[in-house]
């Protein structure tokens, strides 16, 4: 079950070292495609220099953006489980292993997201969030993860079958129906994944989302929210639906993927679906 990375880059070091470190720490095999735009600061020979390890690629092309960058990239890839990871963040040394595992073992899951984790580009360390998300399908369709009413879903940490890549039309909403849009086209894209699957939760964290001074997230945040189409709310108004949720994630803490769910379905013991599936 071969698994496809693609990473957009443009002027990306040296943060994106730490992608390529954390990429060729893996112990399964993988697909790894850098879509790089043309970069001046030598990103694209840093890249090269991890060919010998892994067999990354890297592609020099002029793009549309972010996101017409990563529709190319998947275009390039022939992975039945894909995933894009930006400049700067990383997986953990267990991730591909774990996420081959769980689609190989569980058929009917398209769609996961693990537990999230960032940290400092001055640190090594990495800190993870005080409670295990559990998300609704209906609230992610409806667009409520806009980091207003509830937090964003950790784009670091998602991996999908291609099989709802296509049938969300992922392809077409990055390109062309994701123009006018240079910084929400993955919040619309959860939103269309969540019309055919629901997002799974692995207890486990997958990936590390990196704090940089002066990252695209931070700039643009307004204009983050104004293509999510958003109002910020007072921040007293914030605190109802945080709370409602925190609920929800606590009480659906059973339909979350465990390790001993995976061990069950592996070696043929139990015979049935994770619990809360």
């Amino acid at each position: 079950m071969p698994i496809s990375i693609v990473t957009p880059v443009y002027n990306g070091m040296p943060q994106i070292r730490r992608t390529l470190e954390s990429m060729a720490r893996q112990s399964v095999p993988f697909e790894h495609v850098v879509m790089d735009a043309c970069s001046k600061d030598g990103t694209a020979e840093a890249v090269r220099e991890f060919t010998p390890r892994y067999g990354v690629t890297v592609v020099s092309e002029r793009d549309e953006g972010l996101y017409d960058a990563i529709a190319k990239g998947f275009a390039r890839t022939q992975g039945d489980i894909l995933a894009w990871l930006n400049a700067g963040d990383a997986y953990m040394p267990h991730t591909l292993s774990l996420v081959e595992w769980i689609f190989a073992t569980h058929p009917e899951v398209e769609w996961i997201s693990g537990i999230p984790a960032y940290s400092y580009e001055e640190r090594d360390a990495v800190f993870t969030e005080p409670m295990i998300p559990v998300f609704s399908q209906v609230a992610i369709r409806r667009g409520w993860h806009n980091g207003h009413w509830l937090p964003h879903l950790e784009q670091e940490s998602m991996f999908w079958r291609r099989s709802l890549w296509e049938r969300a039309g992922g392809d077409a909403l990055l390109r062309g129906k994701g123009r006018g849009k240079n910084y929400a086209c993955d919040y619309h894209l959860w939103r269309h994944f969540a019309r055919h699957a629901r997002l799974r939760t692995v207890c486990s964290m997958l990936s590390s989302f990196t704090f940089t001074h002066g990252q695209i997230s931070e700039k643009h945040r307004e204009q983050y929210y104004a293509e999510c189409g958003v109002t910020r709310p007072p921040a007293h108004s914030l605190r109802l639906p945080y709370y409602v949720w925190a609920l929800y994630s606590f009480l659906r803490l059973p339909a979350t993927i465990k390790g001993h769910h995976l061990k069950r379905r592996s070696t043929g013991s139990g015979g049935g679906a994770a619990k809360g599936e």
